[in-house]
């Protein structure tokens, strides 16, 4: 009898053991989770269709190593280029837009989100406006104060 117990102890010990091992300090513990992140993307995307909203507080949205990658335009991979991009752009005309949230997905350092924005497009010259869908991966880097901002960014003209 006195056997089976000392097994029994030398068992819950062990067990014990690699359950402390395995535990981490609260320290530790995730410090994001994907409604937050949810949240947070969902504010970044409104800061992108809010006309009202500068060039310069756009681009504080954007990090510096940045990739913007939008069809028939070459590769944005900072924020000079991004920003004669979009300065173009707005002599072309302005676009009321909204970015909606399909996929969510989040990470220690990252959020990727599967998304698309429905708009309509106003030309600078008066011509008719011109409805719009496209389909857009972005991906978030996760900052050490655990903010985010849209590190990369490829998207389509969608027929759907």
């Amino acid at each position: 009898m006195i056997k089976l117990k000392r097994s029994y102890t030398n068992c819950f010990a062990v067990v014990m053991l690699i359950f402390l091992a395995r535990c981490q300090p609260a320290t530790d513990e995730l410090s994001y989770n994907a409604q937050n992140d949810r949240a947070v993307v969902q504010a970044i995307l409104s800061v992108l269709d809010d006309n009202d909203v500068s060039l310069e507080k756009k681009l504080e949205i954007w990090v510096d190593d940045l990739v913007h990658m939008a069809p028939g335009y070459p590769t944005n991979t900072d924020k000079d280029a991004l920003r004669r991009h979009l300065e173009e752009q707005q002599t072309y005309g302005y676009a009321d837009m909204t970015h909606e949230i399909i996929e969510l997905d989040s990470y220690p350092d990252l959020v990727l989100m599967r998304g698309r924005v429905i708009g309509t497009f106003y030309p600078a010259n008066q011509d008719a406006p011109v409805p719009f869908r496209t389909n857009n991966l972005f991906v978030f880097r996760r900052l050490e104060d655990n903010s985010l901002k849209i590190w990369k960014v490829i998207f389509n003209q969608s027929g759907e």
